[in-house]
């Protein structure tokens, strides 16, 4: 009887994180597919590495997305459990699904400004770190962080943003000294969003 108690606390606990993973998820996609990307800046992880090989090889970013998070989310059942592995899944397919669905409407938001950027990277870090918060991520670079937090002093958005240093050093070759810089801040400022809302 107690098993059972607890098998429906744990089910309903699961399904009133679902919609908040795919409400992040969509948060993230607004700010990748609507200001980010279209004016020329370059996010981090998965995601990041996606938006490049996108642009250099014209492929579809939201297919590179899921494709390329596929091993992460195995990293995540086999280290983190499966209820993560599951949030994760979700979270993933959530971005991918949105970016496929903004992607079909051309950007509305243009102008490499100061304040568009700080809402590009306030809607993205809300958007992981509701993600996290809820037991998934949307990115393969957040279950490496999560790993890594769990065994050093570093937080998540800590990690996450070290990890990210060698994408950065990409995105200098290929959009230049300004555009990765700006990158950076925007990731930075990205990184600590998530921290204050994942705890």
């Amino acid at each position: 009887m107690r098993s059972k108690k607890l098998y429906k606390y744990y089910l309903k606990d699961l399904l009133t994180k679902i919609p908040w993973i795919i409400a992040g998820a969509f948060m993230a996609a607004i700010s990748l597919e609507v200001i980010l990307v279209p004016n020329g800046l370059i996010d981090g992880g998965i995601t990041g590495i996606s938006i490049m090989l996108s642009k250099g090889l014209g492929l579809s970013l939201s297919t590179l997305i899921f494709l390329l998070n596929i091993p992460f989310i195995y990293l995540g059942y086999k280290r983190l459990g499966k209820r993560f592995a599951f949030c994760t899944m979700l979270g993933i397919i959530s971005l991918t699904v949105s970016t496929g669905l903004l992607d079909a409407f051309p950007p509305f938001l243009h102008g490499n400004s100061f304040l568009l950027i700080f809402i590009g990277a306030i809607l993205l870090g809300m958007g992981i770190g509701i993600v996290l918060r809820n037991g998934g991520a949307i990115d393969g670079t957040d279950v490496l962080a999560i790993l890594i937090s769990r065994r050093t002093s570093y937080s998540v958005g800590e990690s996450i943003f070290i990890i990210n240093i060698f994408i950065f050093m990409v995105a200098f070759l290929l959009f230049g000294l300004m555009g990765a810089i700006v990158s950076i801040i925007t990731y930075f400022i990205a990184t600590i969003v998530v921290d204050v809302v994942r705890t």
